[in-house]
């Protein structure tokens, strides 16, 4: 992760940028300890209890005849036990990177990646489903996924959603189609955040319609903005001019980095409530009353 803390029209102002980051690694980062654990920072295929696993499930998820209910299944009994349900997202967002690994080193061929990015999708989607009709906590913040206008590669920010929705957030994915339509509009004008997958480099100009009009949409409602992807881990130059606020390299960064975000502002809500200023030192957070 990168702070994009731009001299102009920067959500965050340098100083702020720096407490930022000093939350995240500290006071944030313990606070949210029991939903995130540091040792999924490098992801699940550096863990040997997992590669058994993962070797098997990949060979179902490139098979077209193995059936939704039989994925399922091997998420619910095959891997380690005792882990949260979001382990089940990380597991999935491995078997993903793995695929696009093997695409490009030739180990596999295109409708291999076809085939599996499409039923790690209806996964996502059928998991989704679950969760969201699952006790929803209608106050609960919303996270807004989106990709520029042309970006093919849709599957992360299913599985993004899907690791939102598996910690508790509400997350809505938006199709570059409603740009420009009520829903869109509404999902903008709703979100506590908003994340954007940009894979496609030459969607630049696109990518930048889209923050202009997120940005226009929320007016002085500043819109919290972080992306990640290829071409944006490739462009951070041009996201640091644009004001981005965030770049992540994985779905498990961007959810951290979102969970932090979300709670500064409540602890900031807390502490105008109640007439007081919420302060950022080495051992937490002092609230002092004026």
């Amino acid at each position: 992760m990168k702070l994009a803390a731009a001299a102009k029209r920067a959500y965050l102002t340098e100083s702020d940028g720096e407490k930022l980051r000093r939350l995240i690694e500290g006071t944030v980062a313990s606070m949210t300890a029991d939903k995130l654990s540091t040792r999924y920072d490098r992801g699940l295929e550096h863990d040997r209890l997992y590669q058994k696993a993962l070797d098997e499930f990949r060979f179902l998820i490139l098979n077209p005849r193995t059936r939704l209910a039989s994925l399922r299944a091997f998420l619910d009994h095959e891997l380690p036990q005792g882990r949260p349900y979001y382990v089940k997202v990380l597991f999935l967002e491995t078997i993903a990177r793995q695929l696009g690994q093997q695409w490009v080193s030739d180990d596999c061929d295109f409708v291999d990646v076809t085939i599996g990015s499409a039923r790690l999708q209806e996964l996502a989607t059928s998991m989704s489903f679950d969760l969201r009709n699952n006790a929803p906590d209608r106050d609960a913040p919303t996270a807004l996924i989106l990709t520029p206008p042309g970006e093919q590669h849709t599957l992360m920010p299913h599985l993004i959603g899907l690791l939102f929705e598996s910690l508790g957030w509400s997350s809505r994915v938006v199709e570059p189609a409603t740009i420009k339509t009520p829903v869109f509009v509404q999902a903008v004008e709703s979100a506590d955040i908003a994340c954007i997958g940009w894979s496609n480099i030459r969607l630049a100009a696109e990518f930048k319609s889209l923050v202009q009009e997120l940005r226009r949409l929320r007016g002085e409602a500043r819109l919290p903005l972080l992306v990640g992807g290829v071409a944006a881990l490739d462009s951070v130059d041009f996201l640091v001019g644009l004001g981005i606020d965030c770049i992540c390299d994985s779905v498990y960064s961007a959810v951290r980095i979102c969970e932090s975000y979300y709670e500064l502002e409540r602890i900031s809500r807390q502490a105008r409530a109640a007439g007081r200023t919420a302060v950022v030192t080495p051992s937490g957070i002092d609230w002092l009353t004026p």
